[in-house]
């Protein structure tokens, strides 16, 4: 987080009487610091997080930040909690067995318990592992498991396929699929939405939902081309040293010489586009503004960009509200998308357009990627040393501590079963060579058993009356 985004923000948090952070172990050093001030502000603030799921050391996220929470602030009130509503309980023991075996320095002690332990009927849970002679025959055999399952009754859609390494494992599970005639979906593609411009177009519709996001105004100052962290630092400092507000100087005249050359250019254009939209309503519709979003797009990237921008808009409602856009534009998985799209053709009392249902696919997912997500059934192939946790951690103990940590999020995806396989040789850069199981894989609550096909009809059977009783 750049210091003018925290200085947004903080302006902002004038207004907050309580906060809630929630995933506190994913946050950064500076993250957490930035918590902090606004607790040394007076804000009264819940954390929550799990530590056994600390995966973004890409980002500089550390469990450490929620372990060391009560040392740092001795006052704060601890609650454990260690019930779990998503998985059955051979899961959860399979993902517990994990943690024990690879526990994070300073880990919090905990054990997952399933609810569902308790139900009536009981759901128990299923956990295949599964180890193959080679990687053709472990792919091929997930294929024809999920063939079977979708002629069972399951929804595809219901199905996750999670991967560590999609350079070594997709190609040939996409093969198989397709030979299976089974119907997926390959991790997400970039969208508009992860361009720049398109962040930009989130931005105003955020700004028009609430004038007073300072994040939606930092985002249009900063995203602009040209514009860096400098700049929006620097425009932040002299904010902050001239005892001005950081909102008024994007809508009310400038003080003189206070903003000069570059930094008052880009603060500009952003008065600018804040000039724009300032009479636009969130229940204004997106037909009423989509040539303006372009024509703003248009003026602020290039034409290409305010074409991506209609090209992306033309697949949803005319009639969508602004409030209903943002909400679609910053939904985190598809099913959230859905959610937004039922509630707005709920509204103009219309049937949701077949082209707009979500497909009844396999899902295929990094395991990163599946974070926040559930599904009746994972797979998770590759389960080698050489794929996971990889060559590029193994030198490095807190990333293969990390490796496992992502391995235990992706099981606690699986409500009802989770299969875990490795192949025993692999094409490698051409030749065909035998491999090593993960290291992980002598922790994970039981024997991996030799296999040569996918999940046969009673085990098809036992899934499904697990999935009937959850």
């Amino acid at each position: 987080m750049g210091l003018g985004l925290g200085v947004t923000v903080l302006a902002y948090a004038s207004r907050v009487v309580k906060l809630i952070v929630d995933e506190y172990q994913d946050l950064n050093p500076i993250d957490q610091q930035f918590v902090d001030e606004l607790i040394a502000r007076g804000i009264i603030t819940f954390v929550a997080g799990d530590d056994d799921q600390s995966i973004y050391s890409f980002r500089y996220g550390s469990p450490s930040g929620i372990q060391n929470f009560t040392q740092h602030y001795p006052a704060a009130a601890p609650h454990t909690l260690s019930d779990c509503f998503r998985c059955a309980h051979l899961i959860t023991d399979t993902a517990n067995a994990l943690m024990v075996g690879y526990p994070s320095q300073n880990r919090i002690p905990k054990t997952l318990h399933s609810l569902y332990a308790a139900a009536a009927p009981t759901v128990a849970g299923v956990v295949h592992r599964w180890r193959f002679p080679n990687a053709g025959t472990e792919s091929d055999s997930i294929a024809a498991s999920c063939q079977a399952l979708i002629i069972a009754g399951v929804n595809p859609r219901d199905i996750l396929i999670l991967l560590s390494n999609q350079r070594e494992l997709l190609g040939g599970l996409k093969n198989s699929l397709g030979a299976a005639n089974v119907p997926f979906e390959p991790p997400r593609a970039e969208t508009f939405m992860d361009s720049d411009a398109g962040r930009f177009v989130l931005a105003i519709v955020r700004l028009v939902c609430d004038p007073h996001d300072h994040v939606a105004h930092r985002l249009i100052l900063g995203l602009r081309p040209g514009v860096g962290i400098g700049t929006c630092d620097t425009i932040a400092n002299a904010v902050i040293n001239n005892a001005l507000s950081y909102w008024e100087i994007f809508h009310y005249p400038l003080p003189g010489v206070v903003f000069r050359g570059r930094n008052l250019t880009a603060l500009n254009h952003a008065r600018q586009v804040c000039a724009q939209i300032g009479g636009w309503q969130r229940t204004d519709t997106l037909a009423a503004h989509l040539a303006d979003i372009a024509a703003i797009l248009r003026a602020t990237f290039s034409v290409a960009e305010a074409q991506g921008w209609q090209n992306y808009a033309a697949a949803l409602p005319a009639d969508m509200g602004l409030e209903e856009l943002r909400d679609w534009l910053w939904a985190d998985s598809d099913e959230q998308q859905m959610a937004v799209l039922h509630a707005v053709f709920t509204r103009l009392n219309q049937q949701i357009p077949a082209a707009a249902v979500l497909p009844p696919r396999v899902r295929i997912m990094s395991m990163h990627g599946a974070k926040g997500l559930s599904s009746r059934i994972v797979f998770v192939p590759g389960l080698e040393e050489h794929i996971f946790p990889g060559p590029w951690r193994q030198p490095y103990p807190g990333l293969v501590l990390e490796a496992a940590r992502l391995l235990y999020v992706s099981i606690t995806r699986a409500r009802a079963a989770c299969i875990l396989s490795y192949a025993a040789q692999r094409r490698m850069q051409g030749p065909m060579r035998a491999t090593a199981p993960s290291r992980f894989t002598a922790t994970l609550n039981g024997p991996f058993v030799g296999r040569v096909n996918g999940l046969q009809q009673p085990e098809v059977q036992q899934i499904a009356a697990e999935i009937a009783n959850l």
